[in-house]
């Protein structure tokens, strides 16, 4: 977890961290997943985060603010992150959370004027309590947040999202990039390596698979659809 406290906040919308890793990396193959959270933990509603530019000693975080959000400040944030091993993309490089399985998706859609709802079908069979993480990049542009997406449903094999074009964002860009994490488990907090193995709940900072948001009918209807 990295503080916000040294960012210029002057009424911006868009901000860049540089995130350093202690001790270094022993190669620049790996990926970063996260999201914006606030001093009391809860995940920040309207300001999206995006990572890149990945080297041994650290990269860059890309945030943007693409709705209203009730935080006064960029600097009552923190960036939550976890760096996930590729190629295997199989483990989180943190001491504290090898209990964690994870999958990793990347495919790119289409976005159609039209169309708010993407299903994003899995190789693997989801589960209620995984948590699920997910960033959109543009093909060719820039790695900042450009769409809002939240999770609407998801079924044994399919994750439904809805990705709405932020007013911040004034071109369209009809090709998206989603980069998918899912933490395959049950456990309901990660543990922070960086402060002391302090535990934040994952219920509180990203999509969670629970009963409530379960479809099982959402792969019939994704057919219907076709």
């Amino acid at each position: 977890i990295t503080d916000l406290k040294d960012l210029d906040d002057n009424n911006n919308i868009n901000y860049y961290k540089r995130i350093n890793i202690e001790p270094s990396l022993e190669d620049e193959d790996y990926e970063v997943f996260g999201s914006i959270i606030s001093n009391n933990n809860p995940k920040v509603e309207g300001i999206y985060v995006n990572f890149g530019s990945y080297d041994f000693n650290g990269f860059f975080a890309m945030i943007k603010q693409l709705e209203e959000t009730s935080i006064n400040s960029i600097k009552e944030c923190h960036v939550l992150w976890m760096i996930v091993e590729k190629p295997s993309e199989s483990l989180i490089f943190s001491p504290s959370n090898r209990k964690f399985q994870v999958n990793c998706i990347k495919t790119s859609i289409i976005l159609q004027p039209n169309k708010s709802n993407y299903s994003i079908k899995t190789s693997f069979s989801l589960s209620q309590g995984y948590t699920i993480f997910v960033h959109a990049y543009y093909p060719s542009t820039n790695y900042e947040p450009g769409n809002i997406i939240r999770l609407i449903d998801w079924s044994y094999n399919f994750i439904n999202f809805q990705i709405t074009k932020s007013t911040q964002n004034e071109s369209f860009i009809d090709e998206v990039d989603l980069h998918i994490c899912v933490l395959c488990s049950d456990c309901k907090n990660l543990k922070i390596d960086n402060k002391n193995e302090e535990e934040y709940s994952l219920n509180l900072i990203e999509h969670i698979l629970t009963k409530d948001n379960f479809n099982e009918s959402l792969s019939t209807e994704i057919h219907e659809v076709d």
